[in-house]
């Protein structure tokens, strides 16, 4: 496997010398009324340089009755994402019930989607130093090359998302109201689980309108080891 580590070192090596991003992944529904004002500031965060912001929408709010207004299914929910916020709120509070808007910040640590002061200062105490595992993610000929060496067990994540989506709500607590969301999550494969060596893959590269991300998590329910944005 020498070879394959030789490789992964000259590529790991320029994106290691970088402030490692913080992964920071906001938990919503458009059928939620305290969500819009965590969606607009979470916008915010997507664009930040320094951060791999991810929006994941759940979908326990799917069959929920606003009075006249009825229910609002989330057309970008998912089972799969209430799944694994509940693995975080299991490994940070101690309970598999959830809430919207939650962020978690490296799956290390969570608070209220809209406080934006607690938001940024738990940002702020993720060290830059905590490098865990090494990942490279860089455009080939087959697409993205996704290289990682990291912990025996950790997993590695491809997230693909939409950068941003305007939708018009027709029913649910945002009845009337159009929404404006950033990095929204459309689909998420596992790669792959490291073992004794490091890890290689290839996927195919973001379509139009699209972006993603590889996450190396230590487990369910986090937390993150490192993660990168796809080559634009």
């Amino acid at each position: 496997m020498r070879p394959i580590l030789a490789a992964l070192v000259l590529v790991a090596a320029p994106a290691a010398a970088e402030p490692r991003p913080v992964v920071v992944e906001l938990f919503t529904s458009q059928g939620c009324s305290s969500c819009p004002p965590a969606e607009a500031f979470f916008r915010g965060l997507a664009a930040r340089a320094d951060l791999v912001a991810l929006e994941w929408h759940v979908d326990y709010w799917d069959d929920l009755h606003a009075g006249a207004s009825g229910r609002w299914k989330d057309p970008f929910s998912s089972p799969d994402h209430t799944r694994r916020q509940r693995a975080y709120n299991k490994a940070l509070r101690g309970r598999s019930s959830a809430y919207t808007p939650q962020i978690v910040i490296d799956g290390a640590a969570e608070t209220v989607g809209s406080r934006r002061d607690d938001v940024e200062r738990l940002i702020a105490l993720r060290p830059d130093a905590d490098q865990r595992a090494l990942l490279a993610v860089a455009a080939d000929a087959e697409g993205i090359a996704v290289n990682v060496s990291a912990p025996e067990g950790a997993q590695v994540r491809l997230v693909r998302f939409a950068k941003a989506l305007v939708t018009r709500v027709n029913g649910g607590e945002n009845a009337g109201k159009t929404l404006a969301e950033a990095h929204v999550v459309r689909r998420q494969e596992l790669l792959g689980v490291l073992g004794k060596t490091p890890f290689a893959a290839s996927a195919r590269a973001p379509a139009a309108g699209e972006g993603c991300a590889v996450l190396v998590e230590a487990g369910d329910g986090g937390p993150v080891l490192a993660a990168r944005y796809c080559p634009k």
